[in-house]
Order: C-alpha cells, then sequence, then structure tokens
C-alpha cells in the first residue's frame, strides 16, 4: 500500500512539474513572438482618449493592423492611434475643441457631405485625389441651448490599407467619431443629444458633380424660380444633400457647370472664422443693406442654439478660372440678395436658428 501511495506521489509530483514547465515555456513563446506587447497595446487601446475611445469601432477601421495609442483629452484636446509597425503608415488622430473657437474647416477645394441622421457634420473625402487613404469626419455637438455652447469634434484617418472610396471603410470612421464624441461627452456633462447610426456617408462635391438647376433637390434647391434662372443664365447647380452640416454649399452655373454664384452657410468654428475676417478685413461690401455692392457679395447672419453658435451666409459671384468667359457679367443686386435671403433662411431653420438678417 506505501508503494502505491509513493508512486502516486511521484506521478502527481511529475505532473505538476511538466504543467508548470508547459506554461513557462508558453509564456516565454507568448512574450518572444510579442504577443505580449500586442496584448498591452490592445488593452492601451481600450483605455485610448481617457477611456472615450470607440475601440471597436477602430479596429473594424484598421482591419488586421496592429494598433498603439498615446495622449488625451487633456493632451491639448488630441488622442492619437497610430500602427504599431512603423513601416505602416496609418493612424488616427481626434481633437476636440469648444465650438466657438475660430478655426480652419474648409479649404475651398469641395464641398463636404453632410453625416444626416439627425447629426450635424460632414464628411470631407474626395475621390478624384491620389490619396483615397485620407479622409476627415468633423461633428458639432451642442451641450446646451445657449448660443455658442457646445463642441467640435473632429477625426483624421489615414488607413495605409484600401481606399475611403470604399463606402464600408467611410462608414466606419463616421462611427468611430461619433461613439467617440458621444462618450467624451457624457462623460464631461455635456447633455448633446444624439444622431441615429449613419448607415451611408456620402463624398465630396466637386466642380464636376454638377446638375440641372431644375433637379437640384440639395443646398440649392428653391434659391432662384426658373425664370430669374434663365434671365441670368443660369443652367446648372453643384450641391450637397439637404442635412445640418458645419458648411453648406451651392454654386449656380452656367453650360457645362461654369459656376456663376456661390452661397454658403457657416456654422459654429467655421462661422467664427468669418466673422473674425470680416471685423479685420476691410469691407467692400455695401454698407447700406440695401445699397448694391460693387462686388456683389452679400452676408446675413443668424444667432443659432447651441454648438451652431452665429451662422454667417454669403453670396459671391464667381468665375471658372479654366474658362473666364463663363463670368457673371450682369449683377441682378436685388434679386441676388432676394436668392441670399431664401437659401439663408432654409438652412437656418434647418438648423433651428432664428431669422436671418442682413448685415
Amino acid at each position: 500500500m506505501s508503494d502505491v501511495r509513493f508512486w502516486r506521489r511521484r506521478w502527481v509530483r511529475r505532473t505538476t512539474a511538466w504543467t508548470v514547465t508547459a506554461v513557462v515555456l508558453a509564456g516565454g513563446l507568448f512574450w518572444v513572438s510579442g504577443g505580449y506587447d500586442s496584448w498591452r497595446a490592445d488593452r492601451a487601446l481600450d483605455a485610448a482618449c481617457d477611456g472615450d475611445l470607440a475601440a471597436g469601432a477602430v479596429r473594424e477601421l484598421f482591419d488586421g493592423i496592429s494598433l498603439s495609442s498615446s495622449g488625451g483629452w487633456t493632451d491639448r484636446r488630441h488622442c492619437t492611434v497610430r500602427a504599431s509597425d512603423d513601416d505602416t503608415d496609418a493612424g488616427l488622430v481626434l481633437s476636440a475643441r469648444e465650438s466657438d473657437r475660430r478655426t480652419v474647416v474648409w479649404d475651398g477645394s469641395g464641398y463636404d457631405a453632410p453625416l444626416g441622421y439627425n447629426w450635424t457634420g460632414s464628411f470631407r473625402f474626395n475621390p478624384d485625389d491620389e490619396d483615397t487613404d485620407e479622409a476627415q469626419a468633423v461633428l458639432l455637438l451642442s451641450c446646451g441651448r445657449e448660443s455658442g455652447d457646445g463642441l467640435m469634434i473632429t477625426a483624421d484617418a489615414d488607413l495605409a490599407r484600401g481606399g475611403f472610396d470604399d463606402p464600408v471603410a467611410r462608414e466606419r470612421l463616421v462611427s468611430v467619431l461619433t461613439e467617440t464624441a458621444t462618450a467624451y461627452a457624457r462623460r464631461i456633462e455635456c447633455a448633446a443629444p444624439v444622431g441615429g447610426r449613419v448607415k451611408s456617408v456620402g463624398v465630396t462635391t466637386t466642380a464636376r458633380d454638377y446638375k440641372p438647376v431644375a433637379a437640384a433637390t440639395g443646398s440649392c434647391a428653391g434659391v432662384l424660380d426658373g425664370r430669374t434662372a434663365a434671365r441670368w443664365g443660369v443652367r446648372t447647380a453643384t450641391e450637397i444633400p439637404r442635412a445640418p452640416a458645419l458648411l453648406e454649399n451651392c454654386a449656380l452655373g452656367g453650360l457645362r457647370g461654369a459656376q456663376l454664384y456661390g452661397f454658403t452657410a457657416y456654422y459654429g468654428p467655421a462661422a467664427q472664422e468669418v466673422h473674425d475676417e470680416r471685423r479685420y478685413a476691410r469691407r467692400d461690401d455695401a454698407d447700406d443693406r440695401e445699397t448694391d455692392a460693387p462686388n456683389a457679395r452679400y452676408s446675413m447672419t443668424a444667432r443659432c442654439p447651441g454648438a451652431n453658435g452665429t451662422a454667417a451666409f454669403q453670396v459671391d459671384t464667381l468665375h471658372d478660372e479654366d474658362n473666364p468667359k463663363f463670368a457673371a457679367l450682369t449683377v441682378d443686386h436685388r434679386e441676388l440678395r432676394a436668392a441670399l435671403r431664401r437659401f439663408a433662411e432654409r438652412s437656418a431653420k434647418m438648423h433651428g436658428c432664428e431669422v436671418p438678417r442682413a448685415e
């Protein structure tokens, strides 16, 4: 009997030793193969942006790429995600700021697509650019009804693999932005209303995306009636879908899309940029709102709730650099002011703003 107990204890000791050895070897292999670093980076991603980052959506966006993160909202309001492999040029930068701060959000290269789905935001991606793996999404969140009380959150991404000409990639980047922004707003006690899941994301509208003016259903719809359009020589429209955005643009043009008149609505930081420029620049506009401006530029403003701030609306006469003969040679100033009012009132109503007034 004692021999049996002896061999049993010996077998147990050997089994335990083998188990410990296997665990140690597995742990060593896990460490040497980089598994520990990957696990640590994965855990860090869940805690990134002070825990606000939509880590699951980020992993879907950068499918198959090992990621690391740095920074937080307290670090200059920037949070960064990048590829762990230095040879892989992929990354994401999220930033947050108060919506009443001046910042440039549009470079004039196209008209960004609104996000829709009850969000106020824009998606910037030009499918005609060579860098199809780069895009930016911008969002305004209203923390209260007081004008200017809100946040602007942006997400700039470089995919490295694939491109944003894929609608799934655009949807995933917007998911990263909306989920992260919602978590951040909730944590800092910003009572921002949230929209729905964005299921379809458009691309930037460029000059080549014109349509017959009578077919306008978005930002250009209703700006000019048919008789006025014919009298002005307006045949085409370049527009974005009708949904709240930081910038809402409409260009009315002649044949083959040659642009003649440009209407723009600015909200949040984009509007602040316009107000500051007008405050410090020499004004060529007419001092009297009923007097014809020599440069045919007219402006209106409207006080808006929350992140929208004080909106700015402008109309300008445009010209086609490639075809300078296609320009607005004569301007009906009274009708141009009326067209701006129609454009501004429709946009302001969509954002819940007061009735626009001429400056």
